[in-house]
Protein backbone atom coordinates (compact mmCIF):
# COMPACT_ATOMS: atom_id res chain seq x y z
CA UNK A 1 0.00 0.00 0.00
CA UNK A 2 1.40 3.45 -0.91
CA UNK A 3 -0.28 5.14 2.07
CA UNK A 4 -1.46 4.33 5.58
CA UNK A 5 -5.12 4.30 6.49
CA UNK A 6 -6.65 7.57 7.78
CA UNK A 7 -3.70 9.49 6.29
CA UNK A 8 -1.43 8.47 9.18
CA UNK A 9 2.17 9.40 8.40
CA UNK A 10 4.92 6.82 8.03
CA UNK A 11 7.34 6.91 10.97
CA UNK A 12 10.66 8.72 10.74
CA UNK A 13 13.46 6.13 10.74
CA UNK A 14 16.94 6.90 12.01
CA UNK A 15 20.06 4.72 12.19
CA UNK A 16 22.44 4.89 15.12
CA UNK A 17 25.86 3.42 14.32
CA UNK A 18 26.87 1.79 17.59
CA UNK A 19 30.55 1.58 16.59
CA UNK A 20 30.70 5.36 16.17
CA UNK A 21 28.64 5.96 19.30
CA UNK A 22 30.95 3.71 21.32
CA UNK A 23 33.99 5.71 20.20
CA UNK A 24 32.20 8.88 21.27
CA UNK A 25 31.40 7.21 24.62
CA UNK A 26 27.70 7.59 23.90
CA UNK A 27 26.79 3.94 24.50
CA UNK A 28 25.31 2.82 27.81
CA UNK A 29 25.86 -0.95 27.63
CA UNK A 30 23.49 -2.10 24.84
CA UNK A 31 21.68 1.23 24.52
CA UNK A 32 22.82 4.30 22.63
CA UNK A 33 22.33 7.59 24.41
CA UNK A 34 20.09 8.59 21.50
CA UNK A 35 17.66 5.73 22.10
CA UNK A 36 17.64 6.25 25.87
CA UNK A 37 16.81 9.94 25.40
CA UNK A 38 13.95 9.07 23.05
CA UNK A 39 12.53 6.55 25.53
CA UNK A 40 12.73 9.11 28.34
CA UNK A 41 10.84 11.62 26.19
CA UNK A 42 8.03 9.10 25.52
CA UNK A 43 7.74 8.26 29.20
CA UNK A 44 7.25 11.94 30.00
CA UNK A 45 4.54 12.18 27.34
CA UNK A 46 2.85 8.94 28.50
CA UNK A 47 3.33 7.48 25.02
CA UNK A 48 4.13 3.84 24.32
CA UNK A 49 7.49 2.36 23.32
CA UNK A 50 8.32 -1.00 21.72
CA UNK A 51 11.89 -2.36 21.86
CA UNK A 52 12.89 -5.23 19.56
CA UNK A 53 15.73 -7.66 20.22
CA UNK A 54 15.23 -10.88 18.31
CA UNK A 55 17.21 -13.11 20.70
CA UNK A 56 15.92 -14.65 23.92
CA UNK A 57 17.79 -14.94 27.19
CA UNK A 58 20.23 -12.59 28.92
CA UNK A 59 23.59 -13.40 27.28
CA UNK A 60 23.81 -15.50 24.13
CA UNK A 61 27.34 -16.81 24.75
CA UNK A 62 29.58 -17.75 27.68
CA UNK A 63 33.29 -17.47 26.89
CA UNK A 64 36.54 -18.26 28.73
CA UNK A 65 39.18 -15.54 28.36
CA UNK A 66 42.03 -17.93 29.15
CA UNK A 67 41.40 -20.88 26.80
CA UNK A 68 38.81 -19.34 24.42
CA UNK A 69 36.35 -22.15 25.13
CA UNK A 70 32.68 -21.34 24.46
CA UNK A 71 30.14 -23.16 26.63
CA UNK A 72 28.25 -25.31 24.12
CA UNK A 73 25.35 -27.71 24.33
CA UNK A 74 26.12 -31.37 25.04
CA UNK A 75 23.71 -32.39 22.27
CA UNK A 76 24.06 -29.58 19.70
CA UNK A 77 26.95 -27.61 18.22
CA UNK A 78 25.54 -24.28 19.44
CA UNK A 79 26.39 -22.04 22.41
CA UNK A 80 24.36 -22.30 25.58
CA UNK A 81 22.34 -19.18 26.43
CA UNK A 82 22.38 -17.63 29.90
CA UNK A 83 18.96 -16.93 31.44
CA UNK A 84 19.35 -14.62 34.42
CA UNK A 85 15.77 -14.91 35.69
CA UNK A 86 16.03 -18.68 36.20
CA UNK A 87 19.82 -18.62 36.78
CA UNK A 88 20.40 -21.37 34.23
CA UNK A 89 22.06 -21.90 30.88
CA UNK A 90 19.89 -23.42 28.18
CA UNK A 91 20.12 -24.70 24.62
CA UNK A 92 17.46 -23.06 22.46
CA UNK A 93 17.48 -25.99 20.03
CA UNK A 94 17.11 -29.12 22.15
CA UNK A 95 16.04 -27.50 25.43
CA UNK A 96 18.92 -28.85 27.55
CA UNK A 97 19.17 -26.97 30.86
CA UNK A 98 22.30 -26.83 33.04
CA UNK A 99 23.52 -24.92 36.07
CA UNK A 100 25.48 -21.74 35.41
CA UNK A 101 29.17 -22.76 35.46
CA UNK A 102 31.27 -21.21 38.21
CA UNK A 103 34.43 -21.85 36.20
CA UNK A 104 35.40 -22.80 32.67
CA UNK A 105 34.38 -26.40 32.06
CA UNK A 106 37.42 -26.89 29.82
CA UNK A 107 40.35 -25.42 31.79
CA UNK A 108 38.87 -24.50 35.18
CA UNK A 109 39.62 -20.78 34.82
CA UNK A 110 37.42 -18.28 36.62
CA UNK A 111 37.86 -15.75 33.79
CA UNK A 112 34.41 -16.32 32.34
CA UNK A 113 32.76 -13.57 30.29
CA UNK A 114 29.20 -13.22 29.05
CA UNK A 115 28.63 -11.94 25.51
CA UNK A 116 25.66 -11.22 23.30
CA UNK A 117 22.35 -9.62 24.16
CA UNK A 118 18.94 -11.19 24.64
CA UNK A 119 15.58 -9.79 25.67
CA UNK A 120 16.22 -10.44 29.37
CA UNK A 121 19.28 -8.19 29.33
CA UNK A 122 17.39 -5.46 27.47
CA UNK A 123 14.58 -5.63 30.03
CA UNK A 124 17.09 -5.59 32.90
CA UNK A 125 18.93 -2.52 31.60
CA UNK A 126 15.71 -0.63 30.92
CA UNK A 127 14.61 -1.30 34.50
CA UNK A 128 17.92 0.19 35.67
CA UNK A 129 17.66 3.35 33.57
CA UNK A 130 13.91 3.86 34.06
CA UNK A 131 13.16 2.43 37.47
CA UNK A 132 9.68 3.97 37.71
CA UNK A 133 8.52 2.70 34.29
CA UNK A 134 6.34 -0.37 33.85
CA UNK A 135 8.34 -2.64 31.53
CA UNK A 136 7.10 -6.00 30.23
CA UNK A 137 8.95 -8.61 28.20
CA UNK A 138 7.20 -10.54 25.42
CA UNK A 139 8.97 -13.67 24.17
CA UNK A 140 8.40 -17.42 24.23
CA UNK A 141 10.09 -17.67 27.65
CA UNK A 142 7.75 -15.18 29.32
CA UNK A 143 4.53 -15.93 27.42
CA UNK A 144 3.33 -19.47 28.03
CA UNK A 145 -0.29 -19.05 26.94
CA UNK A 146 -2.13 -16.89 24.39
CA UNK A 147 -4.36 -15.54 27.18
CA UNK A 148 -1.29 -14.12 28.96
CA UNK A 149 -0.23 -12.27 25.81
CA UNK A 150 -3.76 -10.94 25.33
CA UNK A 151 -3.80 -9.55 28.88
CA UNK A 152 -0.43 -7.85 28.37
CA UNK A 153 -1.55 -6.24 25.12
CA UNK A 154 -4.75 -4.93 26.71
CA UNK A 155 -2.71 -3.37 29.54
CA UNK A 156 -0.25 -1.89 27.05
CA UNK A 157 -3.08 -0.43 24.99
CA UNK A 158 -4.58 1.22 28.09
CA UNK A 159 -1.23 2.71 29.09
CA UNK A 160 -0.71 0.52 32.17
CA UNK A 161 2.50 -0.77 30.55
CA UNK A 162 4.98 1.84 29.33
CA UNK A 163 7.51 -0.25 27.40
CA UNK A 164 7.18 -3.59 25.62
CA UNK A 165 10.43 -5.50 25.08
CA UNK A 166 10.34 -8.53 22.86
CA UNK A 167 11.42 -10.74 20.00
CA UNK A 168 9.64 -10.80 16.65
CA UNK A 169 6.43 -11.43 18.61
CA UNK A 170 6.16 -7.63 19.03
CA UNK A 171 6.65 -6.92 15.32
CA UNK A 172 3.39 -8.22 13.87
CA UNK A 173 -0.23 -7.22 14.15
CA UNK A 174 0.02 -4.76 17.04
CA UNK A 175 -2.09 -1.67 16.39
CA UNK A 176 -1.78 0.84 19.22
CA UNK A 177 -2.27 4.55 18.58
CA UNK A 178 -0.21 5.39 21.69
CA UNK A 179 2.98 3.78 20.34
CA UNK A 180 5.16 6.56 18.96
CA UNK A 181 8.61 5.00 19.39
CA UNK A 182 10.14 1.74 18.21
CA UNK A 183 13.73 0.88 19.08
CA UNK A 184 15.78 -1.91 17.52
CA UNK A 185 18.74 -2.99 19.64
CA UNK A 186 20.70 -4.83 16.93
CA UNK A 187 19.58 -4.77 13.30
CA UNK A 188 22.09 -7.48 12.34
CA UNK A 189 20.57 -10.27 14.45
CA UNK A 190 19.04 -11.98 11.40
CA UNK A 191 21.19 -10.35 8.71
CA UNK A 192 24.27 -12.57 9.09
CA UNK A 193 22.48 -15.92 9.15
CA UNK A 194 23.99 -18.23 6.48
CA UNK A 195 20.76 -18.49 4.51
CA UNK A 196 19.95 -16.89 1.16
CA UNK A 197 16.73 -15.47 2.63
CA UNK A 198 18.55 -13.59 5.43
CA UNK A 199 18.32 -10.18 3.73
CA UNK A 200 14.64 -10.70 2.95
CA UNK A 201 13.81 -11.76 6.50
CA UNK A 202 15.74 -8.82 7.95
CA UNK A 203 13.94 -6.35 5.69
CA UNK A 204 10.61 -7.97 6.53
CA UNK A 205 11.21 -7.92 10.29
CA UNK A 206 12.44 -4.33 10.42
CA UNK A 207 9.68 -2.93 8.20
CA UNK A 208 7.07 -4.82 10.22
CA UNK A 209 8.29 -3.58 13.59
CA UNK A 210 8.78 -0.05 12.24
CA UNK A 211 5.13 -0.09 11.23
CA UNK A 212 4.09 -0.34 14.90
CA UNK A 213 5.03 3.33 15.45
CA UNK A 214 2.83 6.31 14.67
CA UNK A 215 -0.36 4.49 13.73
CA UNK A 216 -2.51 7.57 14.44
CA UNK A 217 -2.16 11.30 13.91
CA UNK A 218 0.74 11.44 16.38
CA UNK A 219 3.98 11.00 14.37
CA UNK A 220 6.06 7.91 15.03
CA UNK A 221 9.81 7.46 15.25
CA UNK A 222 12.05 4.42 14.80
CA UNK A 223 15.62 4.21 16.13
CA UNK A 224 17.61 1.32 14.63
CA UNK A 225 20.96 0.54 16.24
CA UNK A 226 23.34 -1.07 13.78
CA UNK A 227 26.98 -1.73 12.96
CA UNK A 228 26.37 -1.79 9.22
CA UNK A 229 24.04 1.02 8.21
CA UNK A 230 25.24 0.91 4.58
CA UNK A 231 23.93 -2.61 3.98
CA UNK A 232 21.40 -2.41 1.15
CA UNK A 233 18.61 -4.17 3.11
CA UNK A 234 18.91 -1.61 5.91
CA UNK A 235 19.05 1.26 3.43
CA UNK A 236 15.81 0.05 1.86
CA UNK A 237 14.21 -0.06 5.33
CA UNK A 238 15.34 3.52 5.89
CA UNK A 239 13.75 4.61 2.61
CA UNK A 240 10.69 2.36 3.04
CA UNK A 241 11.53 1.21 -0.49
CA UNK A 242 9.87 -2.14 -1.12
CA UNK A 243 10.44 -1.99 -4.87
CA UNK A 244 14.09 -1.07 -4.42
CA UNK A 245 14.63 -4.03 -2.12
CA UNK A 246 12.73 -6.36 -4.42
CA UNK A 247 14.73 -5.40 -7.50
CA UNK A 248 18.15 -5.65 -5.79
CA UNK A 249 17.30 -8.92 -4.04
CA UNK A 250 15.96 -10.39 -7.27
CA UNK A 251 19.14 -9.45 -9.15
CA UNK A 252 21.32 -10.99 -6.41
CA UNK A 253 19.34 -14.22 -6.41
CA UNK A 254 19.53 -14.54 -10.17
CA UNK A 255 23.30 -14.02 -10.02
CA UNK A 256 23.74 -16.64 -7.28
CA UNK A 257 21.25 -19.13 -8.70
CA UNK A 258 18.61 -19.07 -5.97
CA UNK A 259 14.80 -19.05 -6.07
CA UNK A 260 12.71 -17.83 -7.79
CA UNK A 261 15.07 -18.56 -10.69
CA UNK A 262 15.83 -22.06 -9.49
CA UNK A 263 14.09 -24.72 -7.48
CA UNK A 264 16.23 -26.01 -4.63
CA UNK A 265 16.23 -29.21 -2.66
CA UNK A 266 18.06 -30.00 0.56
CA UNK A 267 19.29 -33.51 1.29
CA UNK A 268 20.13 -34.28 4.92
CA UNK A 269 21.53 -37.29 6.71
CA UNK A 270 21.64 -37.48 10.48
CA UNK A 271 22.81 -40.05 12.97
CA UNK A 272 24.35 -40.24 16.43
CA UNK A 273 27.42 -41.68 14.72
CA UNK A 274 29.34 -39.03 12.79
CA UNK A 275 30.97 -41.72 10.65
CA UNK A 276 27.63 -43.22 9.63
CA UNK A 277 26.02 -39.85 8.87
CA UNK A 278 29.02 -38.89 6.71
CA UNK A 279 29.11 -42.27 4.98
CA UNK A 280 25.42 -42.07 4.16
CA UNK A 281 25.62 -38.59 2.62
CA UNK A 282 28.57 -39.62 0.42
CA UNK A 283 26.80 -42.79 -0.69
CA UNK A 284 23.76 -40.74 -1.65
CA UNK A 285 25.97 -38.18 -3.39
CA UNK A 286 27.61 -40.89 -5.49
CA UNK A 287 24.19 -41.77 -6.89
CA UNK A 288 23.04 -38.17 -7.21
CA UNK A 289 26.07 -36.94 -9.14
CA UNK A 290 24.95 -38.99 -12.14
CA UNK A 291 22.50 -36.12 -12.71
CA UNK A 292 25.13 -33.35 -12.64
CA UNK A 293 24.61 -32.74 -16.34
CA UNK A 294 21.15 -31.34 -15.57
CA UNK A 295 21.45 -30.14 -11.97
CA UNK A 296 23.76 -28.01 -9.85
CA UNK A 297 24.74 -30.31 -6.98
CA UNK A 298 26.92 -29.21 -4.07
CA UNK A 299 29.47 -31.51 -2.52
CA UNK A 300 28.46 -33.04 0.83
CA UNK A 301 29.24 -30.83 3.82
CA UNK A 302 28.43 -30.45 7.49
CA UNK A 303 25.14 -28.67 8.10
CA UNK A 304 25.47 -25.14 9.49
CA UNK A 305 24.44 -26.62 12.84
CA UNK A 306 26.59 -29.72 12.49
CA UNK A 307 25.17 -31.52 15.53
CA UNK A 308 21.56 -31.16 16.63
CA UNK A 309 19.74 -33.04 19.39
CA UNK A 310 22.53 -35.61 19.57
CA UNK A 311 22.67 -36.27 15.82
CA UNK A 312 25.46 -35.33 13.41
CA UNK A 313 24.08 -33.69 10.27
CA UNK A 314 25.36 -33.48 6.69
CA UNK A 315 23.79 -31.62 3.78
CA UNK A 316 23.72 -31.56 -0.01
CA UNK A 317 22.09 -28.61 -1.77
CA UNK A 318 20.63 -29.18 -5.24
CA UNK A 319 19.58 -26.41 -7.63
CA UNK A 320 17.39 -26.97 -10.66
CA UNK A 321 16.99 -24.22 -13.27
CA UNK A 322 13.36 -23.27 -13.80
CA UNK A 323 14.16 -22.55 -17.44
CA UNK A 324 15.45 -26.08 -18.09
CA UNK A 325 13.27 -27.92 -15.57
CA UNK A 326 10.18 -25.71 -15.05
CA UNK A 327 8.08 -28.33 -13.31
CA UNK A 328 10.92 -29.80 -11.25
CA UNK A 329 10.50 -33.23 -12.84
CA UNK A 330 14.24 -33.79 -13.31
CA UNK A 331 14.94 -32.70 -9.74
CA UNK A 332 12.38 -35.09 -8.29
CA UNK A 333 13.55 -37.96 -10.50
CA UNK A 334 17.17 -37.42 -9.46
CA UNK A 335 16.27 -37.52 -5.77
CA UNK A 336 13.91 -40.49 -5.98
CA UNK A 337 16.18 -42.56 -8.25
CA UNK A 338 19.15 -41.84 -5.98
CA UNK A 339 17.06 -42.76 -2.95
CA UNK A 340 16.18 -46.15 -4.48
CA UNK A 341 19.82 -46.89 -5.34
CA UNK A 342 20.98 -45.67 -1.92
CA UNK A 343 18.62 -48.11 -0.20
CA UNK A 344 19.80 -50.91 -2.49
CA UNK A 345 23.57 -50.38 -2.21
CA UNK A 346 24.53 -48.35 0.86
CA UNK A 347 25.99 -49.84 4.04
CA UNK A 348 24.34 -46.94 5.88
CA UNK A 349 20.71 -47.42 4.84
CA UNK A 350 19.70 -47.36 8.53
CA UNK A 351 20.83 -43.72 8.76
CA UNK A 352 17.99 -41.19 8.71
CA UNK A 353 17.90 -39.51 5.31
CA UNK A 354 15.56 -36.64 4.45
CA UNK A 355 14.92 -34.52 1.41
CA UNK A 356 13.08 -31.20 1.35
CA UNK A 357 12.11 -29.57 -1.94
CA UNK A 358 11.70 -25.79 -1.68
CA UNK A 359 12.93 -25.73 1.95
CA UNK A 360 12.16 -22.68 4.07
CA UNK A 361 15.63 -22.85 5.61
CA UNK A 362 18.92 -24.32 4.39
CA UNK A 363 20.54 -24.35 7.84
Amino acid sequence: LPERIDDAKLPHIKFVNINIERKKKKMENVFSRTLLDKIEDRLKKKEGTIILQNRRGFSTQIYCEDCSEVETCDNCSVPMVYHINKNIIQCHYCGLVKDVPGACTNCGSLAIKYFGTGTERVEDELAYYFSSANITRVDSDSISRKAVLGKILIEFGKGDIDILVGTQMVSKGLDFSRVTLVGVIAAETTLWLPDFRADERTFQLLTQVSGRAGRSQVPGEVIIQTQNEKHFALQMVLKNDYYGFYNKELADRQKMGYPPFTRIALIETKDQSEKKARGAIYDFYNELKKFKKWLNISSPAYAVIARLKGNYRFHILIKSSKDDDPGGAVLRKAILDSFVEFNRKSRYKDVKLFYDIDPQSIM
